[in-house]
């Protein structure tokens, strides 16, 4: 990041706005933003490498990525989208060691990018801030736990009800952070194909319990999608 002190002032308060930083003084964001550097990644021009990520720590200011596994057979299984206020990778920043996932942009992306050494040390003198960090981690690890557990046990249907359900905004009525992935990438969090997705997203539709539009889906009956979230039928 340039040495502006118009910007420096404008990334320190969007960090502080961060639940991370909830508990951290604004002096000690500033020190933290002036050792950054603002990074921009266009989708499908842009790669993140995942050897970099071991020496360097991001934080999104815009955008969206896909976090994910790939096994022997180029099968892969997506384990976080990651948005704005999200951070990465607090694995390889923690354990010291390289953490084996792919990353996949899948919006321009707007990053603050720091030294992991420099944001270990800038940790050690705030320690808030990584009782914060480590909140942070068990919250994403618990989705993670509770995703493939609904992948497991649930019906197509179930999961497919619990996905919109997880992203449901209650105050703006509104499916957030997964809204407008396409529906390869919302049927690989559910560990099932695009067209056993679109299959099962037109029945909802049929029902009058969704809309759908072009990477975009509505919820219009909140406690019929509950109920399905419950289902077990034979829809599987």
């Amino acid at each position: 990041m340039a040495a502006d002190q118009n910007n420096s002032d404008f990334y320190t308060h969007l960090l502080r706005s961060n639940s991370i930083f909830e508990t951290t003084t604004k002096q000690s964001i500033s020190r933290l933003v002036a050792d950054c550097t603002l990074k921009h990644l266009l989708k499908g021009e842009h790669t993140i490498d995942k050897e970099n990520n071991f020496y360097k720590f991001h934080f999104i200011i815009k955008g969206k990525i896909k976090v994910y596994n790939l096994n022997q057979s180029d099968k892969h299984f997506t384990l976080f989208i990651l948005s704005e206020n999200d951070v990465f990778d607090v694995f390889t920043l923690i354990n010291t060691v390289q953490h084996d996932v792919c990353y996949e942009i899948l919006e321009d992306l707007e990053l603050l990018v720091i030294s992991t050494d420099i944001m270990r040390t800038w940790l050690k003198n705030n320690p808030d801030t990584l009782s914060a960090f480590f909140k942070y981690t068990i919250q994403k690890f618990k989705l993670l736990e509770s995703q493939i557990l609904d992948i497991g046990t649930n019906t197509i249907t179930a999961r497919l009800a619990n996905l919109l359900l997880k992203y449901y905004n209650v105050k703006t009525c509104k499916i957030e952070d997964i809204d407008n992935l396409t529906h390869d990438e919302l049927a690989q969090l559910i560990g099932t194909s695009r067209a056993v997705f679109n299959r099962h997203i037109q029945r909802l539709k049929k029902q009058g319990i969704i809309d759908v539009s072009r990477k975009h889906i509505e919820i219009l009956n909140l406690p019929l999608l509950q109920k399905q979230s419950h289902t077990k039928d034979p829809y599987t």
